[in-house]
């Protein structure tokens, strides 16, 4: 049989049953998922939006905002967006289906490149595509991981044919430096698969350096590889080394230490991976044979089907046995040239050898390296390597890697790509010695095989075992896509308005059982940015813990207004249990696991709130708006600041959020920031605040039921707030426009606090010279379903005349696109909207969202001047008045640049969010500049603009360009070194002819 008849073969025979692995999940209606870390969304926008929020390095989509700059899987969802118009359903089932018949395809040609026939090489690629990994991988929802996994094979490929370059022809290959470098970034779509390519890299290299020859080409070629990989990833790694070693902080996943307190750190974290680490290191005879403890802490699933625990368990122990004896292989030297590797320029077929059952002998011993260590790292502590490996080396010098490998089987990629080489390597070499009857040791392997991947084949992917025998969902779940979730998804994406969701009950602490709608695993793909997921958020931890006590607060709307939180979105689902036990004297039926119903506690929660308003919209979903949702920015008019009673300066702000909200000195509209126990701010806090006498000074005293938390409330004066315009420019920036500024005051940004927002204050514009706001109110509409939020026409025109709103755009015809939804997500049509003016909200206090303000440049901010302390060393000086315009120095304003308002006057409010205390005053400290930067209000005042932006973001797309820069540079040599290798193929080949010729 000729050889491209063989391939063919190979290839149909693993696409074949890759296929009928899938073939329940196929025919099963509804969305894969609901189960794990699955999380493929149902709708092409959210395909859509998740593929733009990975070019931003501030989650704005997750709770109130997170700095986030591990986006490892950018490419990917740049790569599968475009065929998410199919719907998620499709998209849900195709994916995994399509990586794990990608991950044994791939294996076939380095199966070829070892030396294995393709009988054998088809073997190991079944192996490889339909592995225990594999199955843990779709079962757990990690299809990154599943995309890295799939580009081993031809990793090592490119490397195997690297090396043989560097020893028989003693010379690097660019061209090959360059694949391998590539697909090593490549890997990195998940930080365990791109960790677990590089050990495989590093140990095929250890040998092959012990070896010799070439030793010193070799290090060159891998550091090359290495240092091509890190450049095309350099936008996450540059920020996340030096977050690592400045403060030791991680920001990749949740973390087991994530709570509300703080961000996760190596200190924290350490202690309780430790824990984690010690309950999945694994039993040495149970890793040999690739028959782990399942379970999610494990993340391991691979369950025989129904009376084949015992053929399944003899079938991995003569793969094993296999594969760590295949150093046994000997056979003739010749093979027959059907069976030879062709096609590769340099003997690459031959390997590192000569030809036949010895092709890849060399390489195959580095393998047996790369699965014996693979073994030890897996098993975790159990063995002397182990121990010293991660309680010594890792946990003493690189924590992180601790951290992120304390559970032990992310290095199953070591093992399963070593064995898939190597299992069959001694039966090809019996058959090739002579052995006699060759087609019934063909076809006991291949029922070995095909009993070791019979979870595959069994359809265990759809196992409906028992809660009493799985406790765990380790199999996939097919939910149909609710027409109320896309009703749902519809309604929020066409409002216009800025706010968050809250998705009820809390996806973090909550399961609602066999529940028919999508929020529980899709809520991080809102429309608008979700909140109330996880307990880790400050304010989300105090509304969690009050809607769910004895005596939940009446108050919610003030409190979710205070995160910005415009609709709570309630399903009606049958019950939920929660994971935390909030009573424990409450009694909650039913009870799973353990964990108590707590559905009635939460809909008595909700009866009681008179603030919040029910939108009769759904059938089967509850919907209530919260007028008291406060705007992403706004202008309080007055501090209340929370002091520890103790004396300790404890930052009690959010902790003391329920009970500040039901007193009557508090309203919507103030600003609350912690006191601290710092003189020079609370000196700095006195003088915005106001006197210290009089009515204006209220404060109250506030203890919880243990007396363990203590605090003073003071109230400051009231403020003349501004008027406010602004408007949102994505995740990271938005530019905010101050008419009226007649004295300080506090200019609250609803984000998340951090250093790195940064607000800068603006050169005034020239006279507007655009169309006049009273000219285009005219063609001005209000958009469906926005009557609640959006200014009518009426309104408009009032606050054009009062100066509220300064414009309205430049006239230009504009067209927003929504996609319209039938079953399974699928994508049935388009609505075009046409529209001159955009949204202008209702006014908030002194607030109105304007998206018609002018959208400055990217980089308007980045040409940057400075506003800093004149005399650094009164920085804590209680007596220094960082008020006055002599405490400032500034530079850069005679050339117009963006100025930072000092970080002096940056503070936290709210428990989370980031406040500035704006005062007009310090621009003084400009001089004859200042008139750049402020205009006179014909009202009175000033009118002021400011860009607020987040900085790291800067650096973020600096790191992508390099990256792209990388890739492309990458991309181009390889492609140039490619066309002149074809135009020296000819020539070659035309001089030799011309040779023989002669002769």
């Amino acid at each position: 049989m000729r050889d491209p008849v063989k391939k063919l073969l190979a290839v149909l025979a693993v696409v074949a049953l890759c296929t009928a692995s899938f073939l329940g999940v196929f025919l099963r209606p509804g969305l894969v998922g609901h189960t794990w870390d699955w999380g493929i969304p149902a709708f092409a926008e959210q395909f859509a939006s998740m593929a733009r929020h990975h070019f931003s390095t501030w989650d704005a989509y997750f709770e109130t905002g997170r700095y986030h700059y591990f986006k490892l899987e950018l490419l990917y969802w740049q790569l599968i967006t475009p065929l998410a118009a199919i719907g998620g359903e499709w998209m849900s089932k195709l994916l995994p289906w399509a990586f794990v018949t990608a991950s044994g395809l791939a294996m076939l040609p380095l199966a070829r490149r070892l030396g294995l026939n393709w009988f054998y090489a088809t073997l190991a690629a079944l192996f490889y595509g339909l592995s225990p990994y594999t199955y843990s991988r779709v079962v757990a929802g990690h299809m990154p991981m599943l995309a890295g996994f799939a580009l081993i094979p031809l990793l090592l490929l490119a490397f195997f044919n690297l090396v043989e370059r560097v020893r028989l022809k003693g010379r690097l290959s660019p061209r090959l430096v360059i694949v391998c470098g590539l697909t090593l970034g490549l890997t990195s779509l998940h930080p365990s698969v791109g960790v677990g390519s590089v050990a495989i890299l590093s140990l095929v290299t250890l040998y092959f350096l012990v070896r010799g020859p070439g030793r010193a080409r070799l290090l060159t070629a891998l550091g090359l590889i290495f240092s091509l990989a890190l450049l095309m990833n350099i936008h996450f790694m540059a920020p996340f080394l030096a977050d690592y070693l400045g403060k030791g902080a991680i920001r990749h996943g949740w973390g087991l230490s994530a709570s509300a307190k703080g961000e996760v750190t190596v200190d924290t974290e350490l202690p309780m991976r430790e824990g984690f680490h010690q309950s999945t290191s694994q039993p040495v005879d149970a890793v040999i044979r690739l028959d782990l403890r399942p379970g999610m802490d494990t993340e391991y699933a691979f369950p025989s089907p129904s009376g084949m625990r015992l053929p399944w368990v003899a079938s991995s122990l003569i793969l094993a046995g296999l594969a760590l004896c295949s150093f046994m292989a000997r056979g003739r030297r010749a093979a027959a040239p059907a069976e030879t590797v062709s096609g590769q320029s340099g003997g690459q077929g031959a390997g590192c050898c000569a030809c036949g059952p010895r092709t890849g002998r060399e390489e195959a011993n580095a393998l047996f390296l790369v699965a014996v260590v693979g073994v030890l790292l897996v098993c975790g502590s159990r063995t002397p390597f182990g121990f010293a490996f991660y309680q010594w080396l890792l946990k003493g010098l690189v924590p992180i890697l601790f951290a992120a490998f304390s559970n032990t089987t992310r290095w199953l990629p070591l093992i399963v790509t070593a064995y898939a080489l190597l299992a069959f390597r001694l039966p090809q070499a019996w058959e090739e010695g002579g052995l006699k009857r060759p087609w019934l040791l063909r076809a006991g392997m291949l029922a070995v095989v095909l009993v070791f991947v019979s979870p595959f084949l069994g359809q265990k992917l759809l196992d409906n075992s028992p809660k009493d025998k799985i406790p765990q969902p380790l199999a996939l779940k097919h939910t149909p896509v609710n027409p109320e979730d896309a009703k749902v998804y519809s309604f929020l994406r066409d409002q216009r308005d800025g706010f968050r969701v809250a998705y009820l009950p809390p996806v973090g602490i909550s399961w609602p059982g066999d529940s028919p709608y999508g929020y529980e695993w899709s809520s991080a793909y809102s429309p608008k940015p979700f909140f109330l997921a996880f307990y880790n958020n400050p304010l989300g931890n105090e509304i969690i813990k009050t809607m769910f006590a004895e005596q939940p607060s009446p108050h919610l709307d003030r409190l979710f207004g205070l995160a910005s939180v415009k609709y709570l979105v309630y399903p009606h689902d049958a019950f939920f249990i929660s994971y935390q036990d909030f009573q424990p004297g409450y009694q909650g039926s039913p009870v799973v696991d353990g964990f108590k119903n707590y559905k009635p506690v939460l809909d008595r929660a909700l009866s009681l709130q008179s603030g919040l308003t029910r939108v009769a919209r759904f059938e089967t979903v509850d919907l209530y708006r919260n007028p008291l949702a406060a705007p992403y920015v706004m202008a309080a008019d007055q501090l209340l600041a929370v002091a520890d009673a103790s004396g300790d300066g404890a930052d009690l702000v959010a902790a003391s959020l329920p009970d500040v909200t039901g007193l009557d000195m508090y309203r919507p509209g103030q600003a609350l920031v912690s006191a601290g126990n710092n003189p020079g701010f609370l000196a700095l806090l006195g003088r915005v605040m106001g006197p210290e006498s009089g009515q204006d000074r209220e404060r109250a005293f506030l203890s919880d039921r243990s007396g363990k938390r203590q605090a003073l409330v003071y109230r400051g004066r009231r403020y003349e707030p501004p008027s406010v315009e602004f408007r949102r420019l994505g995740p990271t920036a938005c530019v905010v426009r101050l008419s009226g500024v007649r004295e300080g005051v506090p200019l609250l940004f609803q984000e998340t606090f951090h250093h790195g927002w940064r607000a800068y204050l603006m050169p005034a514009a020239d006279e507007e010279t655009g169309v006049r706001p009273a000219s285009l109110a005219p063609g001005y509409r209000v958009f469906a379903d926005n009557e609640a939020e959006q200014a009518s026409p009426d309104e408009l025109q009032d606050y054009v005349a009062k100066g509220f709103v300064s414009t309205l755009g430049d006239g230009a015809t504009k067209i927003r696109r929504a996609d319209v939804y039938g079953p399974g997500g699928r994508v049935v049509g388009t609505r075009t909207d046409e529209f001159t003016v955009d949204f202008v909200s209702k006014r908030f206090l002194t607030t109105v969202q304007n998206d018609n303000l002018a959208k400055p440049p990217l980089s308007a901010a980045w040409d940057e001047g400075s506003l800093d302390p004149a005399d650094p060393a009164r920085l804590g000086d209680s007596a220094a008045d960082p008020l006055s315009p002599s405490f400032w120095r500034a530079s850069g304003a005679s050339e117009g640049r963006a100025m930072p308002w000092p970080e002096l006057l940056h503070w936290q409010a709210q428990g989370y969010a980031n406040v500035w205390w704006i005062e007009p005053e310090i621009l003084k400290c400009l001089g004859p500049d200042a008139s750049r930067y402020v205009r006179p209000n014909p009202a009175g005042g000033v009118d002021m603009e400011f860009v607020i932006e987040f900085r790291p973001q800067r650096f973020y797309l600096m790191g992508l360009v390099a990256s792209g820069v990388t890739v492309a540079l990458a991309l181009s040599a390889l492609a140039a070194l490619s066309a002149r290798a074809g135009l020296r193929g000819p020539v070659r080949n035309a001089e030799k002819g011309g040779g023989s010729g002669r002769g």
